[in-house]
C-alpha cells in the first residue's frame, strides 16, 4: 500500500473561478483529489482559497510550511561594490518587475542619487523590461542577468525586493530571510504568514510604497534589518526538519485510511 500526497498547485488558484480556464483548473484539482489520500496545503492562504474556489477538501488535509535546510540559513554578505537592490525570480508582470523598476526612479528621487540595482531572471516579458529601463533613463544603474542559484544572487545586493501582485507561498521570501537579508515584500498569498501580518516591511504591490520603503531601507539599513523576522523562529517554523515530520505525520495517517 502506498499512500498518495498531493500539494494543489498555487499558480492554479491565481485564476479567477468564474473563467472558462478557473474553471478548467478547478474541475482537475478536484479530480486530483479524488485520487489522493491526503492533502498538503503549504500556506493558510493557499488552503482557504482552496476551499473558496474548489470547494471543502473530500479527503483529510493539512497545513505543512515550506522547510529550508540548515545550509541555508547560513548568512550571505553583499560583495564589494554591491548593488542596492535585487529582483531575482520570472520576468513577468505577475512578478511585479514593472513593478520594481518603476520604484527605483521614485527611490532615486527621495534619497538624491540614483538607485543601482541588478535584476536576475529570464522569462516572456523580459524585453518589455529592458525597454522600460531605457525609457527611463536607468541603464547606467541596472544590470540584467540570466538563471543563477538564489545565494550567489544575494550577494550582489544589499536589499532584495519581492514586488509580486500575486503569490502562494514562495521559496524566495525564505531563502532570502534564512541567508539573513533584509528585504521588502508584498503582502500577498502566504507571505504575510512568513512575516507576521503586521511586518513594516509587507507593502502593496505598488511603485510609490516600494519606494518609500526602499529608500527608508537603503538610508538607514541597520534600522531596516532590525525589522527582518528572528532568525531562530524561522527555523522554528521553516526548517526542513519541521517540514519531514509533518510530512511523514501526514503520511503514516493517510496508510491508517
Amino acid at each position: 500500500r502506498v499512500a498518495r500526497l498531493y500539494s494543489p498547485h498555487g499558480g492554479s488558484l491565481h485564476y479567477d473561478e468564474t473563467t472558462a480556464t478557473g474553471k478548467l483548473f478547478f474541475a482537475l484539482e478536484r479530480f486530483m483529489a479524488r485520487f489522493t489520500d491526503y492533502l498538503l496545503f503549504v500556506s493558510d492562504y493557499e488552503r482557504r482559497t482552496y476551499r473558496r474556489k474548489v470547494g471543502e477538501p473530500p479527503i483529510p488535509n493539512n497545513l505543512v510550511y515550506n522547510g529550508l535546510s540548515a545550509a541555508e540559513f547560513e548568512p550571505v554578505r553583499a560583495e564589494p561594490n554591491s548593488a542596492d537592490a535585487l529582483y531575482i525570480g520570472m520576468m513577468r508582470d505577475l512578478k511585479g518587475p514593472d513593478i520594481f523598476i518603476d520604484a527605483l526612479v521614485l527611490a532615486g528621487a527621495r534619497l538624491g542619487r540614483p538607485v543601482k540595482a541588478v535584476m536576475v531572471g529570464d522569462g516572456d516579458d523580459l524585453p518589455r523590461y529592458h525597454a522600460q529601463v531605457k525609457r527611463l533613463g536607468l541603464e547606467g544603474h541596472m544590470r540584467f542577468l540570466p538563471p543563477m542559484p538564489a545565494r550567489k544572487a544575494f550577494a550582489l545586493a544589499e536589499l532584495v525586493v519581492v514586488p509580486s501582485r500575486a503569490e502562494a507561498m514562495p521559496y524566495i521570501v525564505l531563502e532570502t530571510l534564512a541567508a539573513g537579508k533584509s528585504m521588502i515584500a508584498t503582502g500577498v498569498g502566504g507571505i504575510p504568514e512568513i512575516f507576521g501580518a503586521g511586518s513594516p516591511a509587507l507593502i502593496r504591490p505598488d511603485p510609490r510604497e516600494l519606494a518609500d520603503k526602499m529608500s527608508a531601507a537603503l538610508a538607514d539599513p541597520d534600522a531596516y534589518g532590525r525589522l527582518m523576522p528572528d532568525t531562530a523562529d524561522l527555523k522554528a517554523r521553516f526548517g526542513a526538519d519541521v517540514m519531514a515530520a509533518a510530512i511523514e505525520t501526514a503520511y503514516f495517517a493517510a496508510l491508517k485510511r
